[in-house]
């Protein structure tokens, strides 16, 4: 939330303990943890002083006075941030295994398989993906690289939810967000979201280069931790798919802008593993009669006597 004349904020990505003692550590037991859910917090703190060897614990707590939020909303906003991506749950424990498929357990995020937790607006039913821009939204802290903004004004600028289609955090890296004539370049203040307001009406925020970039990393953090934990992430194929047709030249950028989560949404169909049929069992082959013998029975010696007879 560093916020002045020269710059918005750093332009790397974010270095969180925890995930970080996930690669090349030897074995530790990690665990990002918070409040949002206490009964894996508390197992989390017993499994930790039971495993023989190094264990961290990483757990998010908001400060009231600096973050901006109420002296009540610790729950709340812990919450807020794991919905978000901002501060994934996950536990790693090697005790189950030898690979991060086994020992590492990413339950009680929401929509574990996807980018973003879809919810809703309460007053009008209205669906929406909760970003960590979302969350920002909630902490006064964040207050510079949001603006209050009308509906119409809105209107002008870029959904959020379509400009994370068009950038990477390569394009981040590479700086190539910041070229005019990229499809990935993200104008200071041009990207928007809605929010809930105070009194339950429907707010717009126009977000800072800087806050639509941390979405960015964000994502790229969480779809790291779902491919160690063996969790095949379809938004990310059909996001890969998409922009190489773009930067192939078979979608115009124009396209791009303008349909973006449509053609997201089209190779998410696409993608989509076939429904799983039953084999149906094969038809029992039919009984076959026992052939009729074309070779009358041998006769008796009762049939030989008559016959002399009669001759």
């Amino acid at each position: 939330n560093v916020f002045g004349a020269a710059t918005q904020g750093k332009n790397v990505e974010k270095k969180t303990v925890a995930e970080t003692f996930l690669a090349g550590h030897g074995s530790p037991f990690v665990a990002q943890v918070s409040i949002a859910n206490a009964p894996k917090l508390y197992r989390s703190i017993l499994d930790g002083i039971e495993y023989r060897g190094t264990a961290f614990l990483q757990c998010f707590t908001s400060c009231q006075p600096e973050h901006g939020v109420a002296d009540d909303m610790s729950l709340t906003q812990a919450q807020r941030v794991r919905d978000s991506r901002g501060a994934p749950e996950f536990v790693f424990n090697p005790r189950l295994g030898e690979t991060y498929h086994e020992a590492l357990d990413l339950k009680g995020n929401p929509s574990i398989d996807m980018d973003w937790y879809e919810t809703k607006f309460k007053p009008s039913n209205e669906p929406y993906r909760y970003t960590v821009a979302h969350w920002c939204a909630s902490e006064a802290r964040f207050r510079n690289h949001l603006k209050k903004i009308k509906a119409e004004d809105a209107a002008k600028l870029i959904p959020l939810e379509n400009m994370l289609v068009r950038i990477t955090q390569q394009d981040v890296v590479y700086r190539r967000c910041l070229q005019r004539d990229h499809r990935s370049y993200v104008p200071d203040f041009g990207v928007f979201i809605k929010v809930q307001g105070g009194n339950g009406a429907l707010e717009y925020r126009a977000l800072s280069r800087q806050l639509v970039l941390f979405c960015v990393e964000r994502r790229k953090a969480w779809r790291l931790l779902q491919s160690k934990a063996g969790i095949e992430n379809r938004e990310y194929k059909a996001q890969r798919s998409v922009l190489a047709d773009v930067d192939a030249g078979k979608i115009t950028k124009d396209e791009l802008f303008a349909r973006a989560e449509e053609l997201l949404k089209e190779r998410l169909k696409g993608s989509a593993p076939a429904p799983h049929k039953p084999v149906e069992p094969k038809p029992r082959p039919a009984t076959i009669p026992p052939t009729v013998s074309a070779v009358p029975p041998p006769a008796s010696q009762a049939d030989h006597e008559q016959a002399a007879v009669t001759n």
